[in-house]
């Protein structure tokens, strides 16, 4: 358990908040105390998913399906409010470790031991199928260790069985590397999808090994498809029934009730899982349970305070947090007098007092390869960043920056983050660069706890405990886009056209069941970036009647999908996303980009509201307007120095410091507010601007959906 964060509430109905259990990205975890003393884990949902309509009705199903499930192994939903501003429930605190985290602290556990937790665990699902429920996210995160067995959380994404509007075809939910191969797919899913997560956590309990390895979601979710898993550390003596677990034929794999008659009733004198005094655990993880159970003990009881009383004083780090993104939200209310409101005129200040201390942020960047366009931008951003912070007397340090190019190569882009990473005068890494060299930065980075604020990559390939994205991932470019096909009137359904890429598959994929959750006519076209002639699957693209055409792939293969479009006399709407955001994207397909609605990530400054002092500032420093990119980077150092000014002591600050509390981090930059989950690093909130291409050019329509397509 954690402090509760400054903007945790101190109360949650009749409940006293005690600390911060974690956060996701549907909500956060609190610990709370209920009037009789119990300790509670309350889930509260976030205020942008409440606003939802169709999300508060399937949160309200869920909450009630829950309430029927009746296990001694599955935590139960006792108290919950889907009518509340932020929706909320609350289950039985367990003050035991979660698996993944035993496993990565003890070790494995022992044969006996999963023989009990298999045992219990397909006991808990049957509770769970026979209240008409799909847990759908079996993992080891979600499998609690009490002295007396294992619980089964968190049914927050479970659906019913016979909610078919809510297990729409392309829903993938759960957690990659214990998908079921229905899920994988998108397919949907029954009691069966259950048995194969739980055999992807028992083989992993008992071997510390993932079945299907690990690495990108893409390429784990191909694996539980079509691989076969690796079983070679699991003991011969659970290995038959493991691996009938992780069949890929749903009718091939055994129901809940033969597992539970395959291990027997575990625990009793003489039987798998009975050790010494009775525990079904080894000692090592028993001494966890009870010193978390002690800790516990000491929480302080419910005052007679009611409810919305003063909460216990955050420690000093967090205040001084919470005044920085208080003072960003009162200087926010001036319009654009909040942007560096006492910085000198950019470039023309001598350079501050050399008294003050100098931290230097790193930038890798693609700055000679296919991105360098982008990436010099972002550099330019950040070096006017860098000038304004410096020449600003009252800031109590001064900010360096060190680039590094990495071309775009992945080999390139280790090398370059290496050094970086070994450079202890750099307390953090801007990542300015594609994919594979993302992924490529990440892995020195996270050796060494260099914290790394990605502006470029989309994708939820790379996260790890150093990573925090400045931008939204590229799926939830969608919302908007579901937002605005669900307020006008279409003539046909929605075909969806992916080119077979990573990008396009991940933007569509996620089309399809936002869409679909809308209960908009989706129909899924299938048109490889490497195919040469198009108009074969322009006319089946057609044959659809489409109502709007949305393209998931980049500017490449979109640009002869568009020409092709247009010369088969389509006119009617076509959108896509931040792939075809580029000028390439402009030249390659000439007259027929026009009319295409794109959304992207990227803001336009010489049209975004309250810009005005950065395009000026910027013009002034370059003697050229902002290209696109140049606001992203002034916010990465921007975000950057305020977690800095957020440190007890910016003098003495390290890169492992910064880690600890960037994700903490709210700041008001030029192209947005800044905000992150806790638990993964993902951006939180907004971050999407709406473009149409007329006349050969990009105009900027804001960040809100236009009225008509």
């Amino acid at each position: 358990m954690r402090p509760a964060a400054p903007n945790d509430p101190a109360w949650v109905a009749g409940y006293r908040i005690l600390g911060r259990l974690g956060s996701g990205g549907m909500g956060t975890v609190l610990l709370g105390r209920g009037p009789d003393g119990a300790l509670l884990a309350i889930k509260v949902i976030r205020a942008e998913y409440a606003d939802e309509p169709a999300f508060r009705r399937r949160f309200r199903r869920e909450v009630a399906v829950a309430r029927q499930v009746t296990s001694r192994w599955a935590v139960p939903v006792v108290d919950a409010d889907a009518e509340a501003p932020s929706p909320w429930l609350a289950t039985p605190f367990v003050p035991g470790p979660a698996l993944d985290e035993t496993v990565a602290t003890a070790g494995p556990l022992p044969e006996a031991s999963v023989r009990v937790l298999g045992a219990r665990l397909a006991e808990a699902l049957t509770a769970v199928h026979a209240a008409g429920l799909v847990h759908r996210d079996v993992k080891p995160g979600n499998v609690l260790l009490a002295h007396d067995g294992p619980r089964l959380i968190d049914f927050g994404i479970a659906r019913a069985l016979h909610e078919t509007a809510l297990t729409a075809t392309g829903s993938i939910l759960g957690s990659p590397g214990y998908l079921s191969p229905e899920q994988a797919r998108g397919l949907p899913v029954g009691p069966a999808s259950d048995v194969f997560s739980l055999g992807c956590v028992l083989a992993f309990a008992v071997s510390g090994q993932r079945p299907f390895g690990t690495g990108p979601v893409e390429a784990l979710l191909y694996r539980a498809v079509h691989d076969e898993p690796d079983l070679s550390a699991v003991p011969v003596g659970l290995r038959s029934l493991v691996a009938r677990c992780l069949a890929k034929p749903e009718s091939a794999r055994p129901t809940v009730a033969e597992l539970r008659a395959a291990w027997g009733e575990p625990g009793g004198p003489g039987e798998p899982g009975a050790e010494a005094g009775g525990g079904w655990l080894p000692a090592p993880v028993a001494r966890l349970i009870a010193e978390r159970s002690a800790r516990m003990l000491q929480l302080p009881p419910v005052e007679p305070t009611a409810p919305g009383g003063v909460r216990a004083r955050p420690s000093r780090r967090r205040l001084l947090l919470g005044t920085a993104g208080a003072a960003v939200g009162l200087a926010a209310a001036g319009g654009g007098a909040w942007w560096w409101s006492s910085r000198p005129t950019a470039g023309g200040a001598e350079p501050p007092a050399p008294e003050r201390p100098l931290l230097t942020v790193g930038l890798q960047g693609d700055l000679s390869g296919p991105l360098a366009e982008v990436a010099a931008a972002h550099r330019s951003g950040a070096e006017l960043a860098i000038a304004d912070h410096n020449a600003d007397d009252k800031q109590p340090f001064r900010l360096a920056l060190r680039v590094e190019d990495d071309a775009g190569s992945a080999e390139e882009a280790a090398r370059r983050a290496r050094l970086l990473a070994d450079d202890d005068a750099v307390v953090a890494v801007i990542a300015a660069t594609g994919p594979e060299a993302t992924g490529a930065l990440m892995t020195p980075c996270a050796e060494a706890r260099k914290p790394v604020l990605n502006v470029t990559d989309g994708s939820s390939a790379h996260l790890n405990a150093v990573h925090t994205m400045a931008r939204p991932l590229d799926a939830l470019q969608l919302r908007p886009v579901v937002a605005l096909l669900t307020s006008v009137a279409l003539t046909g359904p929605v075909v969806i056209v992916d080119d077979t890429t990573l990008y396009s598959w991940d933007i569509t994929r996620n089309a399809r069941t936002a869409l679909g959750d809308a209960e908009l006519t989706v129909v899924p076209e299938v048109v490889p970036a490497d195919e040469v002639d198009r108009s074969a699957a322009v006319a089946r693209v057609l044959g659809h009647a489409p109502g709007a055409v949305l393209y998931g792939g980049e500017w490449e293969a979109a640009a002869p999908f568009a020409a092709a479009l247009a010369e088969a006399g389509y006119r009617g709407p076509t959108i896509g996303t931040r792939g075809m955001h580029d000028p390439r994207f402009l030249d390659a397909a000439g007259p027929a980009a026009d009319g295409w609605l794109l959304v992207s990530t990227v803001t336009d400054p010489l049209a975004a509201p309250g810009a005005e002092a950065f395009v000026e500032a910027y013009a002034e420093r370059f003697d050229a307007p902002p290209p696109p990119g140049a606001a992203e980077g002034y916010d990465a150092v921007g975000v950057l120095a305020r977690c800095l000014e957020g440190l007890d002591d910016p003098g003495s600050v390290s890169h492992r410091d910064v880690v600890e509390v960037l994700r903490l981090t709210r700041h008001r930059g030029v192209a947005k507010e800044y905000a992150f989950e806790e638990e993964n690093g993902l951006f939180v909130g907004g971050g999407t601007f709406f473009y149409r291409v007329e006349d050969g050019a990009f105009t900027f329509l804001g960040t809100e959906p236009p009225n008509s397509l």
